[in-house]
């Protein structure tokens, strides 16, 4: 029998190097869980873009949509018309065509005599909003889908709420009219870039989508104002194309099949899912440096176990020896050091999982890219899942075995008539 009392006592006597100790661990633990989260949270949202039929239709060699352009011609209409994979509503093909963009708006000085300040604004054309909604999957938290007439838009909660904007509030995705000309004239040319006007008529329920972070507005507005039409020739164009399959597997291959049945425009199409996938592995960077700095850290906080464990066998000496003349066998004495070295360490694991979990449901905004120079900031929470927490114990038990380790060996080692002197 193992005297796993014996060492819970030991802890309990020797409270303040078990706390110091402890901490060293709850920190090392607690700075992996946040890491974790906020790198779960990123590759969460590749799995929340909507169903898991949808197929995402790009120009040909573009991974990113806001370097795609598809011509609208008579070609184009062929990407998803009479293709039986294509779901129907009311005899119509479920399919969303999107201008996808990213406005500058600027913002007062903070003081006066100040420059100006800009933030980005991810904005996304649609032709139908009520079509575009149920292709993403989406649904209304208030208000309505915007009307083809009117500046009207709808957006998703996080950047409502990042804007501080609601359902009839209006807002200027370029600058208001005061900084570009006289309230009059800016309201009364609408054909002037710099004084776009939007009235908020919905707020999208995308928590957790990369939707979350975009303005839906009428697929023109976002054409002319921000650059994706070329209005001289008369043409626009359309940056990605959504179509709704039956589910997964018809989408893979319905995306790998669809280049080749439509010969006259050349595209890249694949499930949307997998488009999100791609841009989330650039997050993996972000892993990489978590996990380098976690194991630096680590390294410390075993050291610094080792010290605690080999103070605690030096002295305790006298108690081994009187362990082994009680009949304790050597693997035994081993077994009770390396367990008494586990013991600090899940103490200290404990408390650092019990801090890392606050952040869990913390909103944060993140970076996702394609490789292309582009990419989109999105909205996201923290998420401390299953795997957040199973790598966080491991991380834990492996610091304890590897701290206590040579300890216990040096205990084990100790000859009980030397030991008693």
């Amino acid at each position: 029998m193992i005297p796993i009392s014996y060492n819970i006592r030991n802890l309990v006597v020797r409270w303040k190097t078990t706390l110091l100790t402890a901490i060293g661990f709850t920190l090392v633990v607690a700075l992996l869980v946040v890491m974790l989260a906020f790198v779960q949270g990123l590759n969460a949202l590749s799995e929340k873009t909507g169903p898991p039929g949808n197929v995402i239709i790009l120009r040909d060699g573009a991974t990113d949509e806001l370097f795609s352009d598809l011509a609208d011609d008579a070609n184009l209409a062929k990407l998803w018309t009479n293709h039986p994979e294509i779901v129907k509503e009311n005899g119509k093909p479920l399919v969303s065509l999107e201008v996808y963009s990213i406005a500058t708006q600027e913002l007062p000085p903070e003081k006066e005599g100040g420059r100006p300040g800009y933030r980005f604004l991810q904005v996304r054309g649609v032709e139908d909003c009520a079509m575009s909604g149920r292709v993403h999957g989406l649904q209304l938290k208030a208000g309505r889908w915007f009307r083809p007439t009117g500046n009207e838009v709808v957006m998703g909660e996080g950047i409502a709420h990042m804007l501080g904007l609601s359902v009839g509030d209006t807002f200027y995705p370029r600058e208001k009219p005061e900084t570009a000309g006289s309230p009059a004239q800016s309201d009364a040319s609408p054909s002037r870039k710099d004084v776009l006007r939007w009235v908020v008529v919905g707020i999208m329920d995308s928590r957790g989508s990369p939707f979350d972070s975009e303005i839906w507005a009428k697929r023109v507005d976002v054409g002319q104002y921000f650059g994706k039409d070329n209005e001289e020739r008369g043409q626009r164009f359309f940056t990605s194309i959504v179509v709704r399959t039956h589910d997964a597997a018809t989408a893979e291959a319905f995306a790998k099949d669809l280049q080749n049945r439509v010969e006259e425009i050349r595209i890249n199409a694949m499930p949307e899912r997998t488009y999100y996938e791609e841009m989330s592995k650039s997050n993996m960077t972000f892993l990489a440096a978590a996990i380098f700095i976690a194991v630096v850290m680590a390294i410390g906080g075993m050291f610094g176990l080792m010290n605690t464990m080999f103070a605690a066998v030096s002295q305790r000496i006298k108690d081994i020896g009187v362990l082994r003349v009680l009949g304790y066998e050597r693997w035994q004495v081993l077994v009770s050091f390396l367990l008494e070295s586990l013991l600090l360490a899940a103490l200290g694991g404990a408390l650092g999982m019990l801090a890392g979990f606050s952040v869990n449901g913390i909103e944060q905004t993140g970076f996702l890219s394609a490789g292309q120079g582009g990419g989109k900031t999105v909205v996201f929470t923290m998420t401390v899942d299953g795997f957040v927490i199973g790598s966080a114990i491991a991380f834990t038990l492996l610091m304890g075995v590897l701290g206590g380790v040579l300890p216990a060996w040096t205990a084990m080692r100790l000859r009980p008539l030397e030991a008693l002197r």
